[in-house]
């Protein structure tokens, strides 16, 4: 099975609900989307979710995942670091 990880683990924080998660595979990430996210109807959401389907089915390699939801919490204004 090919690993989902990424080499540099992303904190997601939102300040307006004080959530703060790291994320260091896809698979987190997936499920960060599914339970945790403030905006799921962003273009950028929905990239990110299929970004991660892509990594965990072994069609895209880790860093697709990372960016796509880099580029999600940007879009749902969330602060990435």
């Amino acid at each position: 099975m090919r690993s989902t990880s990424w080499n540099t683990p992303l904190t997601i924080d939102d300040p307006e609900t004080g959530l703060h998660k790291t994320v260091k595979s896809a698979r987190q990430a997936k499920i960060l989307l599914h339970r945790n996210w403030p905006d799921t109807h962003g273009s950028r959401y929905h990239v990110a979710e299929q970004a991660c389907e892509e990594v965990i089915s072994g069609k895209a390699p880790p860093r697709k995942a990372r960016h796509a939801l880099i580029a999600a919490a940007i879009e749902a204004h969330l602060h990435v670091s």
